[in-house]
């Protein structure tokens, strides 16, 4: 199904202004116009449908090397700003230095251009070469379930040693010489190995890129739930090499990798020496999700698959409780309207059980009970429909608690 231009360039606006909110992309047109007659099985449409425009805003995204002021920067940064990050626009007019007039132009081509990308991508998907085989599950619209952190732990110390095995012949090929300075014992992060396997060698590989008759040293510390892997290099640097494209890549590239493990990354340059700081966290906060509705938790995982959060989810009450037992999760999002035991008769069993009673639960409803859920022992109301700015704010409010 097609629709002119104009009118995608509408309907795309008003799903934008409706991302984050299930119910109304259900049933919103742009839904029929740009996404399959038949889902794949698992998708919802209004899953299907926030997917297909977080996915057009992504392929908006410039290449790094693309100027901030220029307009293919400016028209994603509007976007991601605007309703990926749900900002009010005079914050995005703040934050892009734009007068409000600029802004009102931008958004507008920004709209005519993710329409355009959309409408394309939905053509392609249309195309027959993608159609799917009786009892296959065409993955068009399915990304992995985003739960914001691997449950798997890997030993940065065990990296280390691996990584400075591999690069030793290269370092020594340039003059560099690579030593270890490591704990005993071991220093274990949530995360895929090969992914922070791939992050230390991209960095590494940065710092060799400008080094000269010097010395590497990778250290790494576990201090209050905090990791540090040092990379801290003396002697010849070539600063021009740290600015050419190639070497641009490989800290974009580790920056990519570190975010959906809740790491960062410190960059400290000069003369005769260059320090790289990865920070992570050795255990990532556990989030318990507690309610019986699948396209809200799809939502809300969306929302904060980027933060340092472990998702455990349960769809009712029983489940929910058992786990709150099980694995004493930092923080509980509790959601009340649910058949048979609703949200009040959770939070009322877990403030008045000892082994759940100190972890703060965030209450998060339709319903305007804010009042009754602060009487039962809730540490915070949050009503729906969620924003992911106000969620990301009671969950630092909390989780920093």
């Amino acid at each position: 199904m097609s629709a002119p231009t104009t009118e995608v360039d509408v309907l795309v606006k008003d799903a934008l202004e409706k991302l984050y909110e299930p119910a109304d992309l259900a049933q919103h047109p742009l839904a029929r116009v740009l996404l399959p007659a038949r889902l794949p099985s698992g998708i919802s449409t209004s899953q299907g449908l926030q997917q297909l425009l977080l996915d057009g805003i992504e392929k908006l995204r410039p290449n790094p090397h693309v100027s901030g002021g220029a307009l293919p920067a400016r028209i994603y940064q509007i976007l991601e700003l605007r309703y990926v990050e749900a900002l009010p626009y005079r914050e995005v007019i703040r934050a892009l230095g734009l007068s409000q007039a600029q802004y009102h132009r931008n958004l507008r081509q920004a709209l005519k251009a993710l329409a355009t990308v959309l409408t394309e991508m939905a053509q392609s998907h249309a195309q027959p070469s993608a159609s799917v085989e009786p009892g296959s599950r065409d993955q068009t619209h399915r990304e992995p379930e985003p739960t914001g952190a691997s449950d798997r732990l890997a030993d940065l110390c065990q990296i280390v040693r691996g990584v400075t095995e591999l690069l030793h012949s290269v370092a020594s090929d340039g003059g560099v010489s690579l030593r270890e300075q490591l704990p005993v014992g071991r220093v274990l992060v949530p995360g895929d190995r090969t992914d922070l396997r791939h992050v230390m060698i991209t960095l590494v590989g940065y710092i060799l890129g400008a080094a000269a008759a010097g010395q590497l040293v990778l250290a790494c510390q576990d201090e209050d739930g905090l990791v540090t892997l040092r990379m801290s290099y003396r002697g010849h640097v070539t600063l021009e090499r740290l600015h050419n494209p190639e070497a641009l890549e490989r800290t974009t590239v580790a920056q990519q990798l570190l975010k959906p493990l809740g790491g960062s990354l410190g960059i400290e340059k000069g003369a005769n020496e260059i320090c790289l700081t990865v920070t992570l966290r050795s255990r990532r906060r556990l989030l318990l999700l507690i309610d019986d509705h699948p396209d809200e938790v799809w939502f809300i995982k969306r929302l904060i698959a980027d933060q340092d959060h472990t998702v455990l989810t349960a769809g009712n009450v029983s489940d929910g409780l058992a786990l709150a037992r099980k694995s004493r999760p930092d923080l509980i999002l509790l959601d009340i309207m649910m058949p048979e035991q609703d949200g009040w008769d959770a939070l009322q069993a877990l403030k008045h059980d000892p082994t759940t009673q100190g972890i703060p639960v965030l209450v998060c409803t339709v319903l305007a009970e804010s009042q009754l859920a602060m009487a039962l022992g809730a540490s915070e109301f949050i009503r729906k429909p969620l924003t992911r700015p106000r969620l990301l704010e009671a969950l630092a409010r909390w989780s920093a608690a």
